[in-house]
């Protein structure tokens, strides 16, 4: 039996200098039947220089479409030359015998859909993520110690069997990044798909800047609202929304940045704002 024929999908935007180690470590996966094609969501600096010189397929979507619609896109584009997609973010180190690792464990258990690593801060190899766990009413939290319940994994670099697509259907749009990973594996969860951290594998993951700090904010705080109406009760609404309310306010009066958009994000799901947006 031939070895899965596994896509990696490496998403960019204006990932800079960080998107050539990032396609180089993929690139030396001791994996043999991978191949990766770089997404691009409208850079403006020229990290693509990297992925062109190591002779690798670029696919430029011209504008920002955000996480969600750019893989959608790639899954349609791109759904007869894999058996699996592997969804990475381009600021990322993928040790060699990683991607195997995931194969392993997706190989032999179909009924898991979503296999990924442990994630690592690159500096100081600190685990950020061994899944993420999210109750209604609460603001969902990174597991740090491998073995720890969870519900889900965290998007930044996924394993994804193909047939989680044709039975569940793709990300979901009107969230655009930040959460729709949970959205996803529980949509799929209630199809039968299973979500599972490969305990013995990692990457490391570079910390994001200031204004990537400040953006996830605003899509944390919307898009936790829209999940939770979706997903629990009204009580739990009610109390999320409190507790972010309460944090911007207070971010405001010290002077935190972030602030302003956690109260933008509680508004725009007010007003039903949904999708990618841009910010002054």
């Amino acid at each position: 039996m031939s070895a899965p024929r596994v896509l990696v999908l490496v998403l960019n935007y204006n990932a800079g200098l960080a998107l050539d180690p990032c396609l180089r470590s993929l690139r030396a996966a001791t994996y043999e039947n991978a191949e990766v094609v770089v997404l691009d969501n409208g850079s403006t600096d020229e990290s693509l220089n990297a992925a062109r010189a190591l002779g690798l397929e670029v696919h430029e979507f011209g504008s920002n479409l955000g996480y969600c619609a750019a893989y959608n896109r790639a899954f349609e584009m791109y759904a007869n030359r894999a058996d699996f997609f592997l969804l990475s973010n381009a600021d990322l180190i993928v040790p060699p015998p990683t991607i195997d690792q995931l194969i392993q464990i997706l190989v032999a258990d179909e009924s898991i859909g979503f296999v990924g690593p442990v994630q690592r801060h690159e500096d100081t190899k600190e685990i950020r993520s061994a899944g993420i766990r999210w109750r209604c009413g609460r603001l969902p939290v990174h597991v740090t110690r491998p073995g720890e319940p969870y519900d889900a994994i965290e998007g930044a670099f996924v394993l994804i069997r193909k047939s989680v697509l044709t039975r569940t259907g793709g990300l979901d749009e009107t969230l655009a990044l930040n959460l729709e990973d949970v959205e996803w594996q529980t949509r799929a969860r209630s199809q039968g798909f299973l979500s599972r951290i490969a305990a013995q594998a990692e990457i490391f993951h570079r910390r994001p800047g200031r204004v990537r700090r400040h953006t996830g904010a605003y899509y944390q705080a919307r898009n936790i609202c829209i999940l939770t109406s979706r997903l629990c009760d009204h009580a739990a609404l009610v109390q999320i929304r409190v507790r972010l309310y309460l944090e911007g306010l207070a971010g405001l009066v010290l002077g935190r940045p972030r602030a302003r958009y956690v109260l933008e994000g509680l508004r725009d799901f007010r007003r039903g704002v949904t999708g990618m947006r841009s910010f002054s």
